[in-house]
Order: structure tokens, then sequence, then C-alpha cells
């Protein structure tokens, strides 16, 4: 009977010892990451997806008609104004000015001889060797010379610009696009082909609109220089101011259009490129302010797990005020100061003791 009591002793200890183990005050705490609230001033931002449009998008057509005899840039170059892009084949409007200038100097001769038979018709007529109508007729075709040399003047000036024009020039500093026609294509003035595009992309705007509500904050926007945030996919973000504010809202979005200039140096951006846009217009006073990571969504609304001074994680619904990538703005579910935590959200529940890492200033609260 001695072994057999012994050996039901010892299975009742083991039975003890297991529902000790698993009783909750003996659970080894779970390690997580966690970082305090701080109370401080943060901006108050409207993100907003944009589009970049350029300061100038210049399409060039033909102002005269001829022959393309030279191509004078690389397509996608960037260009200055004034610089030479197209050649059309000079030779006919050469001709034309030459004979402007042959019939306005012919005409020149003309009035001046009309000129001076006017005036010696003049004396004439006093001393009435001639007749009135004689020096009349000298004095009208004195007058019909001299607007003929003035219409000549004109056509001279006129077949001058037509030869400027078969030099096409930048008339912006920008970057040229695809090139529409091809060395020796004839070209017709006054068509509505392009022969290319010029887009000026220093500076560039980036084009966006925010929901209404936000209208009481842009006033006296022209004095406070909003300044804007422009980041395109993946790259770093590129300073702006907003330029232009819309004056009436668009009643089908409820919405109105502005637009931020970009200095652009760099030529990161090109026109018709997709942004994210970030437009600062206040800033909130004593905003408690955790790390993005630390506010997740569930079924009843946005929750954060704080650290209490027992070292046990608490869940909190919070209310989220304004969300950004690092940082989140919260009205309400934390208090400065509080650990927030930041990594390991995943293994917690409401009471689960927690062992902190320390990480971003964390001190593990309580004695």
């Amino acid at each position: 009977m001695r072994p057999i009591a012994a050996a039901l002793a010892l299975a009742l200890a083991l039975a003890c010892s297991r529902g000790a183990e698993r009783t909750p005050g003996s659970r080894r705490p779970v390690a997580v990451r966690a970082a305090p609230a701080v109370e401080r001033t943060v901006p108050v931002e409207v993100r907003a997806v944009g589009r970049i449009v350029s300061n100038q998008s210049v399409a060039i057509r033909a102002q005269v008609s001829g022959q393309i005899v030279a191509v004078q840039f690389r397509e996608g170059q960037g260009v200055s104004k004034g610089d030479l892009l197209l050649e059309i084949d000079r030779r006919p409007y050469q001709a034309a000015l030459a004979e402007a200038r042959a019939r306005l100097a012919q005409n020149q001769a003309r009035a001046e001889n009309a000129r001076a038979d006017a005036k010696r018709l003049a004396e004439l007529v006093e001393k009435e060797y001639v007749t009135r109508q004689q020096y009349e007729a000298a004095r009208a075709n004195a007058a019909a010379l001299e607007a003929a040399v003035l219409g000549d003047e004109a056509a001279v000036q006129q077949a001058a610009l037509n030869l400027s024009y078969c030099t096409v020039r930048a008339p912006v500093a920008g970057r040229t696009g695809r090139l529409l026609v091809q060395l020796g294509n004839l070209v017709t003035a006054g068509a509505q082909t392009t022969l290319l595009t010029l887009e000026q992309v220093k500076p560039v705007f980036a084009s966006f609109s925010i929901p209404e509500r936000h209208l009481g904050a842009l006033r006296g926007w022209r004095q406070a220089a909003l300044p804007v945030r422009v980041r395109a996919g993946g790259g770093p973000d590129v300073a702006g101011t907003l330029d232009f504010v819309d004056n009436a809202v668009d009643p089908a979005t409820g919405t109105i259009l502005l637009k931020a200039r970009i200095s652009n140096q760099d030529e990161g951006l090109w026109p018709g490129q997709v942004v994210e846009v970030v437009l600062k217009i206040a800033e909130r006073v004593k905003a408690i302010v955790v790390p993005a990571s630390a506010v997740a969504q569930g079924q009843k609304g946005d929750y954060a797990y704080v650290v209490g001074p027992d070292r046990k994680a608490q869940l909190r619904a919070v209310v989220v005020e304004q969300a950004g990538d690092a940082e989140t703005v919260l009205s309400r579910g934390v208090a400065p100061g509080e650990l927030v935590v930041v990594e390991g959200q995943l293994k917690l529940q409401p009471g689960t003791l927690v062992e902190l890492a320390a990480e971003h200033g964390a001190k593990a609260p309580g004695p």
C-alpha cells in the first residue's frame, strides 16, 4: 500500500504545479515597444492628389508656307527664349522682299519728281502761265504717288516680316516635345497643324482641389504665403507656395481649385505628372501627438494600446484629428505623457502584462 500512496501523492503534486503554471499571474510578459504621447504645436494640413501643369505650354505653328529645310534642336531638349528651332525655305520670301524694295524705290523716284512738278507749277499758276486745272492735276498726282510710297513701305515691312518667319525660334524658355513634322515636309501658314509643343518647366504648378469646408482657412492667403509640399511617387518632398485660388466652388464636387507654384530648378517634376499635395493652412496648439504606428483600426473605430502604471495593456478608443505618414494627432483617448504601444499590438489583449523595450525615450511606468 505504501508504494501506491507515494505514487498518488506524486501525481497530485504534479497536477497542482501544472495548475499553478496556468494561472494568469504566472504568464510571462509580452515584449512590446512603446513611445510617449507628447503635447506640442503641429501644422494643420490638407492632403490632396494633384497634377503638375507647366507655367506655359506653347503650340508652335507655321506663320508662312514652305518646306522645312533644317531642324536645329533635339526632341526633348531644353531651350532658351530665342533659340533657333526650325528653318523654312527662305528663297521665295527673299525674292518677295527684293521685289517690294524695288517697287518702293521706283515709286519714291516718281513721287519726288511729282512733288517737283507741283512746286514748279505752283509758281507758274501765279503768273498765269499755266491753268489752275494743270496745277491741281500735278498736286493730285504727287499726293497719289506719296500714298503709293507709303503702301510700298508697308509691303516691304510685310515681306521682311514673312522672311523672318522662315526662322522659327523658341518664344519662351522650356523643354521641347516631339517634332510632329519631318525635314522636307511642306507646311502651310494659318493651318492648325502643330510643328511641336514647348513646355515651360521652370517653374511649374501643382493643380489640385480641396473641400470647400477649408475655405475659411484660406482667407488672406496672398499675405500668408501658405506653404505646400509636393511628392511624386516615392520621391522626396518638394516645397512650394500657394499661388492661385479659384473664384468659385465647383457645385458638382463641392471642391475649389488651387494651384501651387514650384520653382522646379532641377526639373524633377514634369507636366502631366500625378503628385501628392500637402497644404499647410494653420497650426494646432497643444495637440496630442503619437507615432502613426500606435493607432490601428478596428470594427468599432480607431484604437490604441496604452501601458498603464501596473505595466498592463489598456485598450483605448481614440479619435484621430489628423493622420500623417509618421505621426498622428489625437483629439481624445490618450493623455500627454502616457505610453502608447507602437510595436507588438497583435500579441496584446486588455490586461496583458507587458515588458517594454527602451525606445523613443519610453520608460516603464510604475515604481
